[in-house]
């Protein structure tokens, strides 16, 4: 009688998780954490009751009876998980978040998260269920951080960008991706891990173009506050060439040798094979486009193409 009961109760549920699947932009929010990933990852009802479970100390049974705290049972790629008075959804779905990947990543500003969104072959996510325009802040924000610590949960190595439908937020997943999920605040700790955007910027863009030659010009100033460590952060703007991509990367600088300057990268690239944030670098003096440092009163020195860089990526918005 309760299975027959249940499965009524699953089926409805999972109808209303398509409907939010389909409706991704509809009016009310969408509260939820969504992995793009390089492949299907199945979610076995048995498996989500124990580490349900695990995370919010509660017995959810084992995915074909309930525990005493609700219970798990899965219908096709979804997955319904009762805890308490909360319904939460979780599906595995083998095929991309969106139809037209190419043209949906063309218009991606940073590289990096355009790269990652391309590779994607399929998504799961874990939803909650039950809220719309009226739901307030408070209770919005204790939905997110029960689902981060059992989305942290769910990655693995095949888990390729966390994307936050209520925002359209798009995160790379990196070493301080999983304990951000697990903190007290996931959305605002996940904002903590994005490194510098990797935004293309037309070759003859104007701008651009006086930025760079402003940099070049400026570039003793740099030298001199580098040698007497007049601040702190010293980093440099370069092409770095990997497998026959080229990108524009910062380098935190350690050191000057004549011509060349020898660093490692500060943050990771989009597309440059086995190099990451942190890989030792070194690239000729003439073919930096910016530097930038903290100065002793903290103040931000250098930096002339940021804006450049930054009204690049409005264009590419618009």
């Amino acid at each position: 009688m309760w299975w027959g009961v249940l499965a009524v109760v699953v089926l409805i549920v999972a109808g209303a998780g398509y409907v939010l699947w389909k409706r991704r932009r509809q009016r009310h929010p969408l509260i939820s954490f969504v992995a793009l990933t390089s492949e299907t990852i199945e979610m076995d009802p048995a498996v989500l009751a124990q580490v349900a479970g695990k995370v919010w100390k509660a017995d959810l049974g084992d995915g074909s009876s309930h525990g005493p705290d609700g219970f798990v049972v899965g219908v096709g790629p979804m997955t319904t998980i009762v805890h308490g008075e909360r319904m939460y959804l979780i599906n595995s779905i083998p095929r991309p978040y969106i139809d037209d990947v190419e043209k949906h990543a063309d218009g991606i500003p940073d590289l990096r998260i355009r790269e990652l969104f391309r590779q994607h072959q399929a998504w799961f996510s874990c939803d909650a269920m039950g809220v719309d325009g009226r739901t307030d802040e408070a209770t919005v924000r204790d939905w997110y951080k029960r689902l981060g610590r059992l989305f942290a949960q769910l990655l693995d190595e095949r888990a390729l960008l966390i994307f936050l439908p209520d925002s359209s937020l798009a995160f790379p997943i990196n070493e301080e991706t999983e304990a951000a999920l697990r903190s007290k605040d996931p959305v605002g700790a996940l904002q903590e891990t994005l490194t510098v955007p990797v935004i293309e910027v037309k070759d003859d863009d104007p701008l651009m173009l006086k930025a760079v030659k402003t940099a070049r010009e400026t570039w003793p100033k740099f030298v001199a506050a580098f040698e007497s460590q007049a601040g702190e952060n010293f980093a440099i703007k370069a092409p770095v060439t990997r497998g026959g991509n080229t990108e524009f990367i910062w380098i935190t600088v350690t050191t000057i040798e004549g011509d060349r300057v020898y660093g490692t990268l500060a943050n990771d690239p989009a597309n440059l094979g086995s190099l990451k944030f942190g890989s030792k670098v070194s690239v000729q003096r003439d073919e930096l486009n910016d530097w930038g440092y903290m100065d002793p009163k903290g103040n931000f020195i250098g930096g002339y193409t940021i804006e450049a860089v930054k009204r690049a990526s409005r264009r590419k918005k618009e």
